[in-house]
């Protein structure tokens, strides 16, 4: 039995540059992980099963299901996977759950299928099941364009970056969320967004640092989704009002509803959650530190380590 983590994300900027004919949303964003993750306990099997600890995402209802079945079956895979997801993240939260436990299962089962996909060929298949996913195998973090499928590293210095994760307990749906922003915006397939979308220039830096593969400035913590969902989800406004009082680096991740505030120290950012949470404004909160790596890129386990099958 194989203990896989799977990190969360949070976007550290987000502008939508475009819209396709076939109404996906053309994205400058950036992503880095946080070192709070959903558990994936995975085992080689005759058939594939997947379970969750929230019984409303077990078998086909998991996207982690739905993408190793479509894997197990575009490589002609005898074998199959037992995955039992223990969710620490929360769900409709902006920091990428679903789809970080489907980019570990993805590595996970490349390696113990003996499938030798790279990094690009798992991206390529992965990216239909979701936007997200390709920020996950990835393996660092990123500077995202398209619709999140091409990326390019996003150098964060060593220095320990402290954040604060919050989410209010009420979760938005990602399509409601871009239906209502391209509603607002007078968005349509194929059209450029707005001049009032384009980049603002730098709100914050960290104290890790922010470098892209030019060294450019990062919009760090703009984010053009924010003021839809704050209109969407009173609960989201509150608590990200309070966040932005106390510390001024806070933003939202993704499409919501988690927000992230900037710490300078790992007890600013342990007191911070404590409040949001005693406050009442905050359902879950996490005080944590930004990650260099996905944890299991960080883990040096080679495809020898994991009992590999034979397809």
């Amino acid at each position: 039995m194989h203990k896989l983590q799977a990190p969360a994300k949070i976007n550290l900027h987000l502008h939508i540059t475009g819209l396709t004919k076939q109404g996906y949303h053309l994205l400058d964003t950036s992503f880095a992980y946080v070192d709070v993750c959903d558990i994936l306990h995975i085992d080689t099997a005759p058939d594939l099963q997947v379970s969750c600890s929230d019984p409303a995402l077990n078998g086909e209802h998991n996207l982690v299901f739905r993408v190793l079945q479509a894997l197990r079956a575009e490589y002609s895979v005898a074998q199959g996977l037992h995955v039992h997801v223990e969710k620490n993240l929360p769900a409709q939260a902006g920091l990428g759950g679903g789809s970080s436990d489907a980019a570990t299962a993805l590595m996970a089962a490349n390696r113990l299928w003996g499938l030798h996909l790279t990094s690009s060929e798992l991206t390529r298949f992965a990216t239909p099941f979701g936007a997200d996913i390709p920020c996950f195998l990835f393996g660092g973090a990123s500077i995202a364009h398209g619709i999140g499928e091409r990326l390019a590293p996003l150098e964060l210095a060593p220095e320990d970056q402290y954040v604060v994760l919050a989410h209010p307990g009420v979760g938005l749906s990602t399509a409601a969320v871009f239906t209502y922003f391209d509603e607002g915006h007078g968005m349509a397939p194929g059209q450029l967004p707005p001049a009032e979308l384009t980049p603002l220039g730098v709100k914050a830096t960290m104290r890790a640092g922010l470098k892209g593969g030019a060294e450019e400035s990062l919009p760090l913590g703009e984010n053009v989704l924010e003021t839809v969902s704050l209109q969407m989800c009173p609960e989201l406004a509150r608590m990200l009002a309070a966040m932005k009082q106390e510390q001024p680096s806070s933003w939202m991740s993704g499409s919501g509803t988690a927000c992230v505030s900037l710490c300078d120290s790992a007890a600013q950012a342990e007191e911070m959650a404590e409040r949001l949470a005693a406050g009442g404004l905050a359902a879950w909160t996490h005080a944590g530190k930004l990650l260099a790596q996905h944890p299991l890129h960080n883990s040096g386990m080679q495809p020898a380590d994991w009992g590999v099958a034979k397809r």
